[in-house]
């Protein structure tokens, strides 16, 4: 039996995941048999944002035909696509945060262990309805509807991330930008990844207020947790963006539950550095 955990962190990158050595999996299973069954398991899509969202357990077990991956958590085994997740159990995620042997740096490393101390509703947004707002007008002839039934559905969901969402193209390749072009960012750095982005064809614009006529694509912005991460968010033909958090679910609110009538000003969680805005469209290759 072989056990993988994986922090739930990133929205672009691939989220960090380890191995549990033997005597590590003997105490989860002493720690799990401790939850209850039902009040401590979040499936996947119920929570969500940008930073720290939970650890998820895959267990593969060798079964009569070889081995069979699962997902496990309290002894419950799903063999569907959702991830179970382990969440607002702090005793138990600082356990599972010290199996990391240095998987997890140091600033990523500071976030998770602040959120877990840090109690209450700003923790988790669970909200998934954008609260009332007004929108800005919508400028650009093709600009998606938002859509998350076709991107929270289990052959979708766990293979794209908010790059894949913001170019409306789910290449199940969890897509990086530059990777198709060949000029991949080097550093989680505003300049590194927009240079990225632009080699794939993207462009960068002023602002989201001009017009951009059919062909011409739509807006979407981009902004990094520095040195860690970045994320993506596109407008929507209603005026407001959408956004990807990694491998959870689509979603058209802040870290606050708002809706986001400008990413520059809305609750962004450790993604404090916004790099500006770009324009996309049909036919731009990533991967």
């Amino acid at each position: 039996m072989s056990t993988t955990v994986t922090l739930h962190i990133y929205s672009g990158r691939p989220d960090p995941s380890w191995q549990l050595t033997p005597e590590e999996e003997d105490q989860l299973s002493q720690r799990l048999q401790s939850l209850t069954e039902y009040t401590d398991r979040k499936p996947s899509g119920v929570f969500g944002g940008l930073g720290y969202r939970g650890f998820s357990i895959r267990r593969a077990i060798e079964a009569p035909t070889g081995p069979l991956n699962l997902f496990m958590h309290e002894g419950i085994i799903d063999q569907g696509a959702g991830l179970p997740n382990i969440v607002d159990r702090a005793e138990l995620e600082r356990w599972l945060l010290s199996t990391t042997r240095r998987t997890v740096n140091g600033e990523a490393l500071r976030h998770v262990q602040e959120v877990i101390e840090r109690r209450g509703a700003e923790r988790f947004s669970t909200q998934l309805n954008a609260t009332e707002g007004a929108c800005p007008a919508c400028q650009a002839a093709d600009a998606p509807k938002y859509n998350p039934s076709t991107w929270n559905i289990p052959t979708v969901q766990p293979y794209n991330n908010c790059y894949n969402y913001a170019n409306d193209n789910p290449t199940n390749t969890f897509a990086q930008p530059g990777r198709a072009a060949g000029h991949p960012a080097q550093r989680m750095a505003c300049n590194e990844v927009t240079a990225a982005a632009t080699s794939d064809g993207l462009q960068s614009v002023a602002g989201f207020a001009a017009t951009l006529k059919p062909g011409a694509g739509w807006y979407v912005a981009l902004v990094v947790w520095p040195n860690q991460d970045y994320h993506w968010y596109r407008q929507d033909d209603v005026g407001c963006w959408s956004h990807k958090p990694g491998q959870t679910a689509v979603r058209n609110v802040d870290n606050s539950g708002n809706k986001i009538s400008d990413p520059q000003r809305c609750n962004r969680g450790p993604y404090s550095d916004f790099c500006g805005y770009m324009v996309t469209k049909r036919g731009i290759k990533i991967q």
